[in-house]
């Protein structure tokens, strides 16, 4: 436990170091331990010294709510089961990449990325198809000379200039060394490990629904929200309509609410810039709770158009 404590801590003073916004708490209930501001996207980091340690169910629910929130998902860790991993070199666990909190730094302080992919089978890098090609051409190569000059298949080259197929290390330095031009290219995770199809993730809802979940889904779904249950993390809902994703903690009743949870919503939705809300189905009271708008129940089945939901939201928020 002191060394999964310790190694938590250390995740921390490397966000805390790099200097980017960033809302931070390590509860394993969440699919998320922390989003960071990356300037160039949101991250969403689950940090797990063993990468392997990392539910099917929690990368799951991260392929499903990262689109929502616009973040690129990322496991931390340094190890799998059998072996620890190398700074540089990326991993995947389901289509989630897998990375070292050295690597992390790298990227976020230095803007350094990695050139390595982990794959069954080997070490594998990102190369500059038309980049292969143009220079193939350049010095009057056919594919078929330098499939023999390598001792590959023409459809490999051809494949590797259509950017379908990704070529071992050792590979693509041949490569470089035979035809004198930089091929390897460095992984912009955010860019070249998603899946194309990741951005279509539905926003169907999962699992078991309560009346006040059923209810609310009812409502902003008549409204023209897409909503989605998030069963892994600090909302209860994500519900999102143009450029408005709202954060949605769902309660019967105000005093049962979970302060840190609340604490916690308030500055993810400060770092996303994004809208917060507690939907209750008490008698209305307050207005807002830590900063965050209280909407209830009875208001909800009033509003006509989801301008009147988000006009609402806007005029709470810190009250």
């Amino acid at each position: 436990m002191q060394v999964k404590q310790k190694y938590l801590d250390d995740v921390r003073d490397v966000l805390d170091a790099v200097g980017r916004e960033h809302a931070t708490t390590f509860n394993p209930e969440y699919c998320f331990d922390s989003i960071i501001d990356g300037g160039y996207t949101r991250i969403a980091i689950k940090a797990s010294k063993t990468i392997d340690n990392v539910e099917t169910h929690v990368r799951e629910e991260l392929d499903r709510i990262c689109p929502i929130l616009r973040c690129t998902p990322l496991i931390v860790g340094e190890r799998t089961r059998k072996r620890p991993l190398q700074d540089g070199v990326v991993h995947t666990r389901g289509s989630i990449p897998a990375i070292t909190l050295e690597t992390l730094r790298k990227i976020l302080e230095e803007n350094t990325f990695p050139i390595l992919l982990a794959k069954k089978g080997g070490i594998y890098v990102i190369m500059d198809g038309s980049k292969l090609k143009k220079a193939r051409e350049a010095h009057n190569y056919s594919r078929g000379d330098i499939a023999d000059e390598m001792g590959l298949s023409r459809r490999a080259i051809y494949e590797y200039e259509r950017g379908t197929m990704s070529p071992t290390i050792s590979i693509a330095l041949r490569l470089e060394e035979l035809l004198e031009t930089a091929l390897i290219e460095p992984l912009i995770l955010w860019e070249t490990i998603n899946r194309p199809d990741r951005a279509k993730t539905t926003c169907k809802p999962v699992g078991k629904q309560t009346r006040l979940t059923k209810t609310t889904l009812e409502i902003f779904s008549r409204l023209g929200f897409n909503s989605t249950i998030a069963q892994d993390a600090p909302f209860d809902l994500l519900t999102s309509l143009r450029q408005h994703v709202v954060l949605s903690y769902l309660k019967q009743r105000l005093e049962r609410l979970d302060e840190n949870r609340l604490e916690f919503l308030a500055k993810l939705a400060d770092v996303l810039k994004e809208e917060p809300v507690i939907i209750a189905s008490d008698s209305p009271t307050l207005e807002a709770l830590s900063g965050i708008p209280v909407v209830y129940l009875k208001e909800l089945l009033s509003f006509e158009n989801p301008s009147e939901f988000i006009a609402l939201i806007h005029s709470r928020r810190g009250a």
